[in-house]
């Protein structure tokens, strides 16, 4: 990151840390961007103990592993995780290399872990509005989720097995094309190619995702079709990735 993007952000972070100063002491009154979540079971009841992960939404698992964000989440809690933390943690993700293509909106996914529950929510987003406030949502069913009027977007992933030795094959245009390695962006899953194509993802929430592949020479492709946990993967066709991706 060059000179003048590093003061850029700086500025950010500072205009976080002045106007946290100034509501300091709670939610009352007063809008403070932040996700919230808790854990909940099948039956829509506290789920117990686990551990919340946020991923930013291009980063790519092969070349940068941990989360952004790591949480512990106590039996029957809730976490709150404020904006500042939010572009604090997309600060240093950057520097490490996750692109972010607009410095006015945070994109994030969501993925709760315990020993045998997992859950993944994709597509939230902390956008600034106009007068430079920021506010939280998430794009679900075609539609935008906002927080409620204190700012805070509360969300409760239902924690489920997960699907373990997930199976896949590139196919042969994924082998023309070179891809070496798999991977659901903004997640921590992810998987190294055989040479016969296939591939496992050791473990993953129930769901459907989409898939992206990097190549040989350092190209992130996209795959035609999504993956559903559980089922064996093989992908119609590959298409070369929008240009963010490419390296």
């Amino acid at each position: 990151m060059n000179a003048r993007a590093l003061s850029v952000l700086a500025a950010l972070l500072c205009t976080f840390c002045t106007r946290k100063d100034q509501v300091a002491g709670g939610y009352d009154d007063v809008e403070n961007p932040a996700i919230q979540v808790s854990l909940l079971d099948d039956q829509q009841k506290p789920y117990g103990a686990g551990e919340l992960r946020i991923y930013a939404r291009y980063q790519i698992p092969s070349k940068d592993s941990l989360p952004i964000i790591d949480q512990h989440v106590s039996a029957g809690t809730a976490v709150t995780i404020r904006d500042s933390a939010l572009v604090s943690a997309m600060v240093r993700a950057q520097t490490l290399g996750t692109p972010w293509p607009n410095q006015d909106t945070v994109e994030f996914n969501v993925n709760t872990v315990a020993p045998d529950g997992e859950a993944f929510l994709g597509n939230f987003l902390m956008a600034r509005k106009p007068g430079g406030a920021f506010s939280m949502m998430r794009r679900t069913g075609g539609t935008l989720v906002h927080a409620d009027t204190k700012g805070v977007l509360a969300v409760s992933p239902i924690m489920a097995g997960p699907v373990l030795h997930q199976r896949g094959n590139i196919g042969a245009h994924g082998l023309e094309l070179g891809l070496q390695s798999v991977f659901v962006p903004g997640s921590p899953y992810w998987a190294q190619v055989q040479s016969d194509g296939s591939f496992v993802l050791a473990r993953m929430a129930v769901g459907s995702y989409e898939v992206k592949a990097v190549s040989a020479d350092a190209k992130v492709y996209s795959a035609a079709d999504s993956l559903t946990a559980g089922t064996e993967y093989l992908p119609s066709d590959w298409s070369e990735a929008d240009l963010i991706w490419v390296e």
